[in-house]
């Protein structure tokens, strides 16, 4: 089975910094290449294993200025590609207040990835 055919939702290329929390013990960045309301791919120079609990920050652009969308899930899959590892992240949580604004965003992108 593809990686592909197990998504529930659709994902839109994005081109965006995040902060993310492996196991909410150190703070690091990822660049995130795509996302859904069921996740993100992102990528970073720092290796991550399957499985990992992972807290995450997203800056969503408003009108005026940004709103940081707090999500919770885990690394669905990791491998290093050169010197960056590419990571998919499963949200098992995003905040009932955060949740309209993800939403939003995602509505207002539109590649398709």
């Amino acid at each position: 089975m593809m990686e592909d055919e197990k998504r529930s939702t659709d994902r839109f290329r994005i081109k965006q910094l995040i902060g993310y929390y492996p196991n909410r013990e150190e703070y690091l960045w990822a660049e995130g290449l795509n996302l859904s309301m069921g996740g993100i791919q992102c990528e970073s120079k720092e290796p991550l294993d399957p499985l990992t609990n992972i807290y995450l920050m997203l800056g969503v652009p408003m009108e005026k200025g940004e709103h940081l969308v707090r999500c919770e899930g885990y690394v669905t899959y990791s491998r290093m590609e050169d010197d960056r590892c590419l990571f998919g992240v499963k949200f098992e949580e995003i905040s009932e207040e955060d949740k309209p604004y993800l939403e939003q965003y995602i509505q207002s992108l539109d590649q398709r990835a």
